[in-house]
């Protein structure tokens, strides 16, 4: 199951900064694919989302 997690901040700094955070799901097995870069939407606000992947070992019950 994909989650879609979108990050808004005040630079495009602080959007790279909460990608970077996501990366932190990978010690628990979850996969985050980027799907937009930092981008400016409007005056001081950024915009940045994710994906979540499924995990190889994804298990079914």
């Amino acid at each position: 199951m994909a989650i879609r997690i979108g990050i808004i901040g005040a630079t495009a700094q602080e959007c790279a900064d909460g990608l970077a955070l996501l990366d932190l799901l990978a010690n628990h097995g979850v996969r985050v694919a980027v799907t937009q870069k930092p981008a400016q939407i409007a005056g001081d606000r950024w915009i940045a989302r994710a994906n979540t992947t499924a995990p190889d070992h994804e298990v079914r019950g």
